[in-house]
Parts: C-alpha cells; structure tokens; sequence
C-alpha cells in the first residue's frame, strides 16, 4: 500500500498547471479632432452694469420761485446739450442790475468832463464807452487804462469798483437758468414748478443717455491678452438689441481673493439706460501659431492627451489664455490628434478607439 501511495504522488508531480491567460484591454471610445495650429482670436467673455458716463446731481446755487417751463424737469424728460434744466424767478435781481447799471451810468457821465482835462487823449475812448451803455443789457468790458495814473484815477473814483460789482451781479444772475452741461435724461426730480427752491437744495439728478460704461472683473488669465482698445459686443436678456463698445481702462491692482481685475468699456447706442446689466465680448487681438481648446481638457494646467496609434499619450503645451469655458494653447504639432472632450481616470498609455461620431 505504501508503494502505491508513493507511484500516485510521483504522478501528480508531473501534472503541469494549467496556462494563465492575460484579461483582453477594452480600448475606450473616444472623439478626437485633428489639431490645425493657426491664427487664433480670443474672446472673453465679462458681464457688467451700465453706468452713465456723465451724471450728475443738480443742486441750485440761488433761491427763488421755480418758473414754468415748455419742457418741465421731471423723470424721463430728455434735454439737449445747453437747454434750460429749469428756471429760478430773477425778476428782482435784473431789477437790481437795471439798477446799479443806471448808477453806473451816472458815474461815467460825471467822470467824462475830469477825463476830458487829465487824460485828454482817452476822453474819445471814454466817452464812446459811456454813450454805448445800455442799462438793460450787459455790461462791456472796460477800456484798458494807457498810463498807471488813468488806472489809478478810475480807481479812485471808484469805477473799477462798481463795474466788478455789476459783473458779479451779472454772474449771479446766469445761475438763475440751469443748462444742461451735455444731452441727456432727468433720472430723479425733488422738485415742482411754483415751489420755493432754497439754496444749496439739491433739484435732482441728470445722466447722458447714450454713453455708458461698463464694469466688469477679469480673471488673471484674460488680461494676458485684453488690452485697451479692444472691440467689444455687448448684449441684453429678452432683447435682440446689440450694442459697441471698447475696452477704456484695466485696472492694474489685482483682488488677492478672486484673482481677477476690473475693467471698464465703453458702450454707446439707442436702448441703452443707467443700470443694464449686460453681456459683452472682448474680441482681442489674434494669437498666431495657437489652437482654441476647451479648458476642460487641460490636466494639471497644462496637459494635454493626444491619440497615438491606438494609446492616449501626454503631452505638455503653453497655456496663452484661458477663459471660463475655453484655452489657448500652442506647443501642439500639425496634424496632432487631440482629445474633444474629457475622459475620466485618463492615463499615458490608455487604449483608445476613435469614434467615427
């Protein structure tokens, strides 16, 4: 029996395991698209509120009774550029200036005879000046004085004195009518015609109606490219309206929290009012040599796979720009395969199978 036992355990030894077989790779399904380096334009794309290029607050330097007038300074009342905003009562002030102007008058004609005997060669000047002055229109500049002695006997008849005082008067009286310093919009009035306007009151508010800027914030990769200057369109939610403008300043200070810089366009054209939002594009200038990729395919910021015969391979590229959706990229030879979209737990050496989709 235990010769038997020992012929069965020889046997065994010579029985052969049998052949492992190796598990077939799957090649994973793909898109891929042929890369064709060129000239590349980036578009960035910033979002922002329109903000009235000119705005101001009006607020009045006189007091007085507010007068009527044909266009009346309320809410939505447009107004060209030197048009009366609105019109304060000056009836006793030009009273006033009639007034002192008469005087004034009254002193010239007095002073002519001295004028005639001290300072004979100006007596004609002097006396066409007189003769010219109209006590309800404004007043003319004085006639310059030839020696310092005329000057100083204006002086001290106190000429000089009275004609700044009317100009002053003069001034005073223009702050009764307020004109509009550009064309544009009332956005807020705090007034009524008839109301008392006290001075200092502030009367409301005045913004041009078709130029704007827009305040946007761009990431540190878009301003590689984005420079002042640049084209941009700009669009609106529930509109088809579209609207130009430029890029006018970048702001050079970086937020450390979002890593991102204000710029600020302009934006100009009917539709167009303070507080839109809306939706603009940065066409920049081209890149050339560079191939528009999306962001999504670029591993560890600057990976990309590429197709090999059937097997993914890495490769390292130059990231130029990049956007929220999209990357500019150059390194890449023509003719280069590259992935279309993102695959997932991807690695250097991955079966691949194009698709013919």
């Amino acid at each position: 029996m235990g010769g038997a036992l020992a012929l069965t355990l020889k046997m065994l030894t010579f029985k052969k395991d049998p052949p492992i077989s190796s598990r077939p790779q799957t090649s994973k399904l793909v898109k891929a698209f042929t890369a064709e380096p060129a000239d590349v334009s980036p578009t960035t794309f910033m979002q922002g509120r329109t903000i009235a290029l000119n705005k101001i607050e009006v607020y009045s330097e006189v007091g007085g009774r507010l007068l009527p007038q044909p266009n009346e300074f309320r809410a939505g009342v447009r107004f060209n550029k030197g048009q009366s905003l609105m019109r304060i009562d000056d009836g006793e002030l030009r009273l006033s200036l009639v007034a002192q102007r008469s005087g004034f008058l009254q002193l010239l004609t007095s002073t002519l005879a001295d004028i005639n005997i001290d300072f004979p060669s100006s007596y004609e000047t002097w006396k066409a000046y007189t003769s010219n002055l109209e006590v309800d229109e404004r007043i003319p500049e004085l006639p310059s004085p030839k020696t310092d002695q005329e000057k100083f006997f204006f002086s001290n008849k106190g000429i000089l004195n009275q004609f700044y005082t009317i100009r002053s008067s003069e001034e005073r009286l223009q702050k009764y009518t307020v004109a509009a310093p550009f064309s544009g919009e009332v956005s807020q009035s705090l007034v009524n015609p008839g109301a008392l306007v006290r001075v200092g009151q502030k009367m409301g508010e005045f913004v041009s109606f078709n130029e704007f800027e827009v305040e946007s914030a761009l990431s540190a990769g878009a301003l590689n490219v984005v420079m002042v200057g640049d084209p941009v369109a700009f669009t609106t939610m529930g509109t088809d309206n579209t609207w130009s403008g430029k890029v006018v300043r970048i702001s050079e200070s970086i937020d450390p929290s979002t890593q991102s810089a204000k710029v600020f366009c302009s934006a100009k054209g009917d539709g167009l009012r303070d507080g839109m939002y809306l939706n603009g594009e940065i066409a920049s200038a081209s890149i050339a040599n560079a191939v528009r990729v999306n962001i999504d395919l670029l591993t560890n910021g600057n990976t990309l796979y590429y197709i090999q015969d059937t097997v993914l391979k890495a490769m390292q590229v130059e990231v130029l720009y990049t956007s929220g959706v999209e990357a500019i990229v150059s390194g890449v030879e023509p003719g280069t395969k590259l992935l279309k979209e993102r695959i997932n737990n991807a690695f250097d050496g991955m079966p691949v199978k194009v698709s013919d989709k």
